[in-house]
């Protein structure tokens, strides 16, 4: 029996067939669409409200420090030519693509330090919210890569990530960034049930079946119509 190189083997560990691969893609164009949508919706939301937000904690701020973070935050978002949801969505493209690729890794980089406890008890808080939903999810895209998966783009944290790394476009500094964030939390991750809820469905409708944990090859119809 003639061994197989080593290299070989660790190539063929991260490749679907080319059937599957094509399949896959075409599905994650289909649900990344679906997340796109949801979140232009959501995001133009918080750009609406922003402004309001900030104006009303602005009363209840008395240090001149302060109330120069609110301004130059709202200033910021008023004048720059900076898409808020365009910027967001290249962050969380980067997370479709480790999808399709196979990759169970976090694709973005950790917030600085100081914003890590607030940003991991937003998270756990919506991890433990949406506990069953986004483990149908995740199993739904074990199924659609074949492969068991931890991290997938869904997850909560991800989406709080790809925020704070799309306000980096922004001429604000970290503590004005900070200020963001409960922003995001309540205008947008308050409805992102929402987000999952339309997620989880076009994978239904595209016969992307939730497997048993380790039984990822037969649960999808890879002979299901075009997506258009």
């Amino acid at each position: 029996m003639t061994a197989v190189p080593a290299e070989q083997m660790n190539a063929n560990s991260y490749t679907l067939p080319t059937v599957s691969r094509a399949r896959s893609l075409e599905v994650v164009k289909r649900i990344k669409r679906v997340s796109d949508l949801k979140m232009s919706h959501l995001l133009d939301g918080l750009s609406a409200n922003v402004n309001d937000a900030l104006f009303e904690e602005m009363q209840a701020v008395e240090e001149q420090d302060a109330l120069a973070c609110h301004f130059n935050i709202m200033r910021a978002l008023k004048t720059s030519d900076v898409s808020l949801c365009r910027e967001f969505n290249t962050y969380m493209n980067l997370s479709w693509i480790h999808l399709v690729n196979r990759r169970d890794l976090q694709t973005m980089p950790a917030t600085v330090a100081t914003m890590q406890p607030l940003l991991k008890t937003y998270g756990d808080k919506n991890l433990s919210h949406y506990k069953v939903l986004l483990e149908e999810l995740r199993l739904r895209f074990c199924t659609l890569v074949k492969q068991e998966l931890i991290y997938h783009p869904m997850l909560p944290a991800n989406f709080y990530l790809c925020f704070w790394h799309a306000s980096e476009k922004f001429d604000l500094n970290v503590n004005e960034r900070g200020l963001l964030m409960p922003l995001f939390n309540r205008f947008v991750m308050a409805r992102f049930g929402t987000i999952l809820g339309a997620v989880n469905q076009a994978l239904i409708e595209l016969h992307v079946h939730a497997s048993q944990p380790g039984d990822y090859t037969h649960n999808i119809d890879l002979s299901a119509p075009e997506i258009s």
